[in-house]
């Protein structure tokens, strides 16, 4: 790449930072605009005990899920002072500021970079009550494809895995690599929680590979069910919209 180009990216690199002075408030108000969205959608949950085991347990579980169902999932969890493990790129950053925005707290890392720091800060906060969410198929994919360091995760911190995933009745799917699901206003939206996955520690490099596939099979199989269950919303409970937040998930009567 010639020398110009480098100078013309490193202008728009800077340009749009999330440190821009135009820019700074951007995640708050993006978190406002998600925040408003969602609550015109009624939000069911298939699954509720094994979401209420990982919330309430000390520690609990790593809430995993794909990468399509971030914005959805985000909202939803937004008041049950979780914890989210976020990659160190320029996208993580705003993704981090997101996060915190709508009350989580983040560790920076990933199974490639910062993976061992961020464990030890998300392993010292899930003993302290904080439910900890992953992200399966990671920032940059493929997508729909468990990771294995979500696995070595699990195994090394002992906690279990709670698969789940969601579909929406009406919904935009972004032409993004991992094709965003964004529902649209009014939508029934349902996520389908799985049977936890129990990692062993110290487990050895073909074991964490089948529990990879478990999970990734268990994943496409909660999406098949989140689906199959918001097509007949006729056949759904009647909730208020824009449930999400801890006192109503944890005592309304859900799926």
């Amino acid at each position: 790449m010639r020398k110009g180009a480098f100078q013309e990216l490193s202008v728009l690199r800077e340009l749009f930072s999330a440190d821009h002075p135009l820019l700074r408030h951007l995640p708050c108000w993006g978190a406002s605009f998600l925040s408003a969205w969602h609550r015109t959608c009624r939000f069911h949950v298939v699954g509720k005990a094994h979401l209420r085991a990982a919330l309430d347990k000390v520690p609990g579980g790593l809430l995993t899920t794909w990468h399509f169902a971030f914005p959805s999932v985000l909202y939803f969890f937004r008041h049950v002072n979780g914890i989210l493990m976020v990659s160190r790129s320029r996208d993580g950053e705003w993704a981090a500021r997101l996060a915190h925005c709508l009350g989580f707290q983040t560790v920076r890392g990933s199974s490639h970079r910062g993976g061992a720091q961020a464990l030890r800060a998300m392993l010292r906060l899930t003993q302290k009550g904080h439910p900890a969410g992953l992200i399966a198929d990671g920032s940059q994919g493929p997508p729909l494809r468990a990771q294995r360091g979500i696995v070595w995760l699990a195994s090394v911190t002992g906690l279990p895995l709670v698969p789940l995933s969601l579909a929406a009745d009406a919904a935009w799917r972004l032409p993004s690599w991992d094709r965003t699901l964004i529902p649209k206003p009014f939508a029934h939206i349902v996520i389908a929680a799985g049977d936890p996955i129990c990692v062993p520690r110290r487990a050895a490099d073909q074991d964490l590979e089948a529990f990879r596939g478990l999970l990734e099979t268990r994943l496409h199989g909660l999406t098949e069910l989140a689906q199959k269950t918001v097509s007949r919303t006729e056949a759904l409970p009647s909730v208020p919209r824009g449930g999400g937040w801890a006192k109503r998930f944890r005592h309304q009567t859900l799926v």
